[in-house]
C-alpha cells in the first residue's frame, strides 16, 4: 500500500484554516464598512443607484476583494506553509489578479447601472475573486494535487452559490447578504478544501489508490503511448 505523497492535512491545521477564512473574509468586510461610512455622504437617500452611490459600491466590493483575499493568502501561507511553501509568490499572485479582476469588473458595474442588477454583479465579483484567489493559491501549492483543490473549490463554491440564491430568495436585505459574503464564501471554500483533503487522505491511507495524484494513470495514458510508440 502506497503511502500519501502529500502532507496529510491534520485537524488542528484544519481548524487553523478555517480561521484563517473567517478572519479573512471578516477583515474585507471591515474594510467594506470603513469605505461606506467614509463616503456614506454621497450614497442617496432615495432608491436606486446614480452615478455617487455607484462610486461607493465600487469602491466597497474592490477595497473589500482586495483585502479578504489577500488576508486569507497570507494567514493560510503562514498556518500551512508545509503546503502554500511559496508564500510571496502567492500573496503577490492573489494581489495582482484581484486588481486586474477590477478593472475588468467596471464595464460589468457599468452595464449594471443600466439595467439596475448592480447587487448581482457585485455577488458575483465577490465570487470570483475568491474562487480564483483560492484556486491560484492551489496551484502555487504544487502542480502534483491540483486536481483535489480544484474538486474541492467547485464544491465550496457550489455550495456559497446554493446559500446566497437561497438568501436573494429569502428576500433578505442586500447590504445584509454583501457584508457577510466574504466571511461566509471564504468560510464554504475552506470548509469544503479541508474536508476534501481530510477524506482524501483517508482515502488514499485505507485504499492505497493516489487517484488525484495528477501523476497517476487512471485511464491507461501510458497502455496508449506505449501501442503508438
Amino acid at each position: 500500500m502506497e503511502s500519501l505523497q502529500k502532507r496529510p492535512l491534520t485537524f488542528v491545521l484544519f481548524l487553523l484554516r478555517l480561521l484563517s477564512g473567517v478572519v479573512g473574509g471578516v477583515a474585507g468586510t471591515l474594510a467594506l464598512f470603513v469605505v461606506y461610512f467614509l463616503l456614506l455622504h454621497l450614497v442617496p437617500e432615495t432608491e436606486g443607484v446614480n452615478s455617487l452611490s455607484f462610486f461607493v459600491i465600487v469602491v466597497m466590493a474592490f477595497v473589500g476583494t482586495l483585502v479578504s483575499n489577500t488576508v486569507v493568502s497570507v494567514m493560510v501561507t503562514f498556518m500551512d506553509n508545509a503546503k502554500y511553501a511559496r508564500r510571496k509568490t502567492t500573496i503577490l499572485h492573489v494581489f495582482l489578479f484581484n486588481l486586474i479582476l477590477f478593472f475588468l469588473t467596471i464595464p460589468l458595474y457599468l452595464l449594471a447601472l443600466q439595467l439596475d442588477i448592480m447587487i448581482a454583479v457585485v455577488a458575483v465579483h465577490l465570487l470570483l475573486s475568491a474562487f480564483i484567489s483560492a484556486l491560484i493559491m492551489e496551484l502555487l501549492a504544487g502542480e502534483r494535487y491540483a486536481l483535489m483543490g480544484l474538486y474541492s473549490l467547485a464544491f465550496g463554491i457550489f455550495f456559497a452559490i446554493t446559500l446566497a440564491v437561497t438568501l436573494v430568495t429569502a428576500q433578505v436585505r442586500s447590504l445584509i447578504i454583501i457584508f457577510s459574503a466574504m466571511p461566509g464564501v471564504w468560510f464554504l471554500l475552506q470548509l469544503f478544501g479541508g474536508l476534501t483533503e481530510l477524506i482524501y487522505d483517508n482515502f488514499v491511507k485505507f485504499y492505497g489508490v493516489d487517484a488525484l495524484n495528477t501523476q497517476t494513470d487512471l485511464g491507461g495514458d501510458s497502455d496508449d503511448e506505449s501501442e503508438e510508440n
